[in-house]
């Protein structure tokens, strides 16, 4: 069994710790930078630690602590602190920390759940990109004739009679080109693409 001194020194001990605590608690409440700053070098430290037990982050740990200080001092005419600065600090730490910890759940769960969609968007628009690139390539390799007429066909949407029309040509002439282009198209675009290739150049002229 301890000493009757030892335990009344231990007492007075925590007596004078909490006492301190509410003078430091008071003056921080009453805008003392100074007791602020003791405040902050005393506890700094073992929060952050705190603070990483709850989201495994160094960093934000350290930022989330500077947090709980930053709005120690913004909101400190606002407070109500039914218990010590150092209960009350460690408390709002972890609250701190279970919030950030559902926010990362919250984005996580996004993330995962947008992620396919956005990747599949990303992959279609290449593709449509590199189709189109084809499709160009493919055209510009045509002769001069037959891609002015492939092009006034499926890119202005001119009937056959028309382009005749315009160019001074026969209506045959036009489809005899036309074939021509279609031929060298299959046989330039021969890959699993062939029918996309050829679906779109026929919706241009739907």
């Amino acid at each position: 069994m301890l000493p009757k001194d030892t335990i009344r020194t231990f007492t007075d001990q925590i007596f004078d710790q909490m006492k301190a605590e509410q003078d430091l608690l008071r003056e921080i409440v009453q805008g003392d930078e100074e007791s602020f700053t003791d405040a902050f070098d005393c506890y700094y430290v073992s929060l952050c630690f705190y603070a990483n037990k709850f989201i495994h982050d160094s960093d934000e740990s350290r930022s989330l602590v500077q947090q709980v200080f930053v709005d120690l001092w913004m909101k400190r005419n606002k407070l109500v602190i039914d218990q010590s600065l150092k209960a009350y600090l460690f408390a709002t730490v972890r609250n701190y920390s279970l919030d950030y910890l559902k926010h990362k759940l919250v984005e996580t769960r996004y993330l995962r759940e947008s992620q396919p969609e956005s990747v599949t968007h990303e992959r279609d628009l290449i593709e449509e990109a590199e189709l189109n690139a084809r499709i160009n390539s493919a055209i510009e390799a045509l002769p001069e004739k037959c891609r002015e007429i492939f092009t006034l066909c499926r890119f202005e949407e001119l009937r056959y009679s028309e382009i005749a029309l315009r160019l001074g040509i026969s209506i045959k002439t036009v489809e005899m080109q036309m074939g021509i282009a279609m031929r060298k198209l299959r046989s330039k675009l021969t890959d699993n693409q062939n029918i996309q290739i050829l679906m779109f150049l026929f919706s241009k002229n739907s």
